[in-house]
């Protein structure tokens, strides 16, 4: 059987909704191929396994972040404050509402016990979004403080957005923007 004309963005979205769903131990190539319609021998044509699969989503997933949500804390003409808010906004509907949201964090949990290669992919991706919120602590506060502070909030957004997706409660991550707003405030 011939596959299946699919874009490459729609079988890569099909797939991270998957992994998002399943986390990656649990989602098969047969899984991933059923949710793309295609049957496993055919999805094959696409990618030789789950690994590359995965390396491909979460590179994409990467991209995605440095243009629209780490991206934003370069502008100069917003203030700190303005940029953070610009950004949280973006993270929340990411997080919250795209097929790539959480997808990191539930990844991260397996990622530490697998694949070398994504494991480095999620620590990149973590260490890109600290160094953008590090550059709006960096206005206002100290740089070697900054980047606690910075380290802190991944770690309140990460647990922030698991219990989000526990209990679909925005009060979570409201209050990492409220402790945030707090130290560029002060």
């Amino acid at each position: 059987m011939r596959p299946q004309k699919l874009t490459k963005e729609d079988l890569l979205k099909y797939c991270a909704l998957q992994f998002k769903t399943y986390g990656y131990a649990a989602t098969s190539m047969e899984m991933l191929a059923k949710a793309c319609g295609l049957t496993k021998a055919s999805f094959y044509y696409y990618y030789p396994n789950k690994e590359a699969l995965l390396l491909e989503v979460l590179n994409g997933t990467h991209q995605y972040l440095i243009h629209t949500l780490f991206g934003t804390t370069a502008s100069s003409e917003l203030s700190a404050i303005e940029r953070f808010e610009q950004m949280h906004k973006r993270a929340v509907q990411f997080f919250t509402q795209g097929v790539n949201g959480c997808l990191i964090g539930v990844i991260s949990m397996e990622a530490a016990y697998g694949s070398p290669e994504i494991l480095a992919k999620i620590r990149s991706i973590f260490q890109d979004w600290q160094l953008a919120i590090q550059s709006i602590f960096a206005c206002c506060i100290a740089q070697d403080r900054a980047e606690i502070l910075a380290k802190q909030s991944i770690a309140d957004y990460e647990g922030a957005i698991l219990m989000y997706r526990v209990t679909h409660d925005d009060f979570y991550i409201d209050q990492v923007k409220q402790r945030i707003l707090g130290f560029l405030n002060s």
